[in-house]
C-alpha cells in the first residue's frame, strides 16, 4: 500500500500535518497557508481518500502513525516537524514514539487522548466488542452523504454547533472540497462516511502505552472549551511524555484549527521557532 504525500507549499524545513477523522487537508488551507511562510508543508493522503482501501483493514490508529513514519521514511525523511490535529495529532505521537529521530519537534493539536472513567469506559467497550455502538461510531454512519448542490450542504451545516464558530474561509473550503460530484448530478461526501465510523471505532485501549516514548520536544495545544481532550488528560500527557509543555487557546473548541487558523499557527510557529535552526533539508519525493 503506497500512499502519496499532497504539497501545499513553502519552503525551509519540512512539516507534516496530519488532519482530524473526517476532514480533507484542504480544510486547513487557510492555516497551512500561514505555516507556509517559514515551513515546506506536506501532507499525506491518508487511506479513507485513497481508493481501494477497505475500512475494515484498519484495526487501531497506531496503523495510522505506522502509515505516516512509512511513507516519509520511504522518502529519506528524518528530523520532520511533525503537526497534527485531532486522531492526526494522536498518530503523529504514536509515530514519534515507535520511530526515534523521525520528527525534530511534534505539535499536537487537541490530540484525541482519554483517561480516568473515560479510559475505563474505552477498554469495557472494547473488551466487549462493542465499539461499533458507541454513540460517536453510530452517529457517524448515520451522516447524511449525499446532497443535491453545495449550497445546501452548507445552509444545514451553518445550523450546527459543530460549525458555528468556524473560520468563514475554512468553512467554505470545507464546502468546497469536502463535497465531490456523484454520478447521479449531486454531491457526496468525500471522506466516506463508512471510514469515519471506523476510525472512531478502532481508537485504541491505552493510548498512553502508544505515545510514552515520544521524546521529540512536543506542544500538546487544547481548546479551552474542548469536549475531546479533558484538562485531565491534558495534564497528563505533560507527565506522560517528558519533553512536552501544554497549552490552551481560550474560548476555542476541539475545533480550534478550523475556528481560528491563525491564532492556531502563531502558536505553532511560536513553538516551533523557540526550537532554534532546523535543516531545511530537501523537496519531497513526488
Amino acid at each position: 500500500m503506497a500512499l502519496e504525500l499532497d504539497d501545499w507549499g513553502g519552503s525551509g524545513p519540512l512539516l507534516h500535518f496530519a488532519c482530524a477523522n473526517g476532514f480533507p487537508p484542504e480544510t486547513y488551507r487557510k492555516l497551512f497557508a500561514r505555516l507556509a511562510t517559514r515551513y515546506h508543508v506536506v501532507s499525506l493522503r491518508t487511506r479513507p481518500l485513497t481508493p481501494d482501501q477497505a475500512p475494515e483493514a484498519l484495526t487501531t490508529w497506531q496503523e495510522l502513525g505506522d502509515d505516516l513514519a512509512r511513507e516519509l521514511q520511504l522518502r529519506g525523511r528524518s528530523g520532520v516537524l511533525g503537526v497534527g490535529h485531532s486522531v492526526g495529532g494522536t498518530s503523529t505521537l504514536m509515530a514519534s514514539a515507535a520511530n526515534p529521530g523521525l520528527f525534530r519537534a511534534v505539535v499536537a493539536l487537541d490530540p484525541v487522548l482519554v483517561t480516568g472513567p473515560r479510559a475505563w469506559g474505552v477498554r469495557l467497550m472494547k473488551a466487549l466488542g462493542r465499539m461499533d455502538r458507541t454513540a460517536i461510531v453510530q452517529g457517524a454512519r448515520r451522516r447524511r452523504e449525499r446532497w443535491a448542490t453545495r449550497e445546501e450542504a452548507a445552509t444545514a451545516y451553518r445550523q450546527r454547533r459543530l460549525f458555528r464558530d468556524w473560520d468563514a474561509d475554512c468553512f467554505n473550503d470545507y464546502i468546497t472540497h469536502g463535497l465531490v460530484p456523484a454520478d447521479a448530478g449531486d454531491f457526496r461526501l468525500r471522506f466516506p462516511r463508512e471510514w469515519e465510523a471506523r476510525i472512531f471505532e478502532t481508537f485504541p485501549a491505552d493510548p498512553w502505552r502508544l505515545i510514552r516514548a515520544n521524546a521529540a520536544p512536543t506542544l500538546v495545544l487544547r481548546g479551552e472549551r474542548s469536549d475531546t481532550l479533558l484538562p485531565e488528560a491534558l495534564a497528563r500527557a505533560e507527565q506522560e511524555m517528558p519533553r512536552t509543555k501544554v497549552e490552551e487557546l481560550p474560548l476555542a473548541s476541539h475545533l480550534f484549527p478550523m475556528e481560528k487558523p491563525r491564532e492556531t499557527a502563531e502558536r505553532v510557529l511560536a513553538f516551533l521557532d523557540a526550537l532554534g535552526p532546523v535543516d531545511p533539508g530537501s523537496a519531497p519525493e513526488p
